[in-house]
């Protein structure tokens, strides 16, 4: 409480100090009852008008961003009028993210005069992958002795989106098919993925294919036995339906960890990658995204990532039927829960589409003993493909 002056029994009491001294003739405490009467009142009539004029805008220095990394939430206010005034801004405190500084809180103030602005700054820290929402902010305004402070209703929203972090991952290799069969020198035709020797220039044929230090070693024009090699196609797939059933929010979280890591992977090596998923997007959103490799492809990967939780809509290979256009050589990495046989409809659609896949599973399943089917032909764990030590995160 600023003061006991704006208590309605404390007010009385003044009245009544200011009565009985105009009974008596005391004008010095008439005075300094009128004064403390003049100065409450003021005051909130002061508060009432202090709401009018007031700008408020609210900015982050990035919107997307890896666990453990910082970023600065920035709120500004602007008095707009001749009347100076009080503020006090708090920003909603969401689990997901704490200060920088343990110092700080998530509360500011000060005084704002005439047509002045003022720039409030939270050095913030995201503790975990996800969407979150800052704001709006709560403003409080009110007269410079702060004596009645009202609210002030702001719209302003900003989403934060937190992709999963990078892990190390250990070397491994994805299934791939030959373009045309038996590569190098025994194929019948030649395939442009490899690079099998070398021959004597033909006429006709481009000059980049030349190598000089071979024509220079032989002295003729040598050239090389290929054409450039097609960029590999990788598609993931991350089945929600079994970690939703069993709960196992930690396993998901390790899962998609994974999953970005292998993408940001493919991507640095120039892989086209692309992903489809059946689980809820948050905030809506496709949860397919076809094999390309453009520059926006990852940042596109990582945020579905990011927004993807465990609920899911319905098998993933009905979801790869419906509304993804797989391109010829395409290789899959399927990423579950278990290789339990009720994923075994997956596979079944790879193999029957003759597309070479691996499954990546958290926790391998033990089939009962007589039955030898396999859900998947080459089945690893994330202790597999993950490596223990520090993470990378990385845009």
């Amino acid at each position: 409480m600023p003061t006991a002056f704006i208590l309605p029994v404390i007010q009385l009491i003044v009245g009544f100090f200011l009565f009985m001294a105009l009974l008596n003739g005391q004008h010095d405490l008439a005075v300094l009852a009128l004064l403390i009467f003049l100065m409450v009142f003021g005051a909130k009539i002061w508060s009432r008008l202090s709401g009018a004029g007031i700008v408020c805008d609210m900015s982050l220095d990035k919107l997307r961003m890896f666990p453990r990394e910082t970023f600065t939430l920035s709120v500004g206010v602007k008095n707009a009028k001749i009347l100076p005034i009080w503020i006090q801004i708090t920003v909603s405190n969401d689990q997901a993210l704490k200060p920088a500084e343990p110092a700080s809180g998530f509360s500011k103030g000060g005084s704002l005069l005439w047509y002045q602005q003022l720039r409030f700054n939270w050095p913030l820290i995201a503790l975990k992958r996800g969407v979150f929402r800052a704001g709006p902010p709560e403003l409080k305004v009110g007269d410079l002795f702060g004596f009645y402070p009202r609210k002030k209703k702001l719209n302003s929203e900003l989403d934060i989106v937190v992709y999963p972090r990078l892990v190390p991952l250990k070397p491994f290799s994805i299934p791939r098919r030959d373009f045309f069969g038996i590569p190098g020198s025994k194929s019948p035709v030649e395939d442009p993925v490899y690079i099998y020797g070398i021959r004597d220039y033909r006429h006709g044929r481009p000059a980049r294919s030349i190598l000089w230090k071979a024509s220079a070693r032989y002295h003729r024009l040598q050239e090389k036995m290929c054409e450039p090699a097609e960029q590999e196609k990788i598609l993931i797939t991350i089945d929600t339906a079994r970690f939703f059933k069993h709960h196992a929010h930690d396993e998901f979280e390790r899962c998609l960890e994974a999953a970005a890591s292998t993408a940001v992977q493919l991507d640095r090596s120039g892989c086209r990658v692309g992903l489809a998923t059946n689980g809820l997007i948050q905030g809506g959103g496709p949860s397919v995204l076809p094999v390309a490799g453009n520059r926006r492809q990852l940042p596109k990967i990582l945020e579905l990532l990011a927004r993807l939780q465990m609920e899911s809509t319905e098998a993933v290979a009905d979801i790869i039927r419906r509304g993804l256009r797989l391109p010829w050589g395409v290789s899959c990495m399927a990423f579950s829960y278990d290789s339990k046989p009720s994923v075994k409809d997956l596979s079944a659609f790879f193999r029957y589409r003759n597309i070479p896949h691996v499954a990546i599973v958290c926790r391998p399943y033990t089939a009962p003993e007589g039955d030898k089917e396999k859900p998947f032909a080459r089945l690893l764990t994330l202790e597999d493909i993950c490596r223990k030590g520090p993470v990378e995160n990385e845009g």
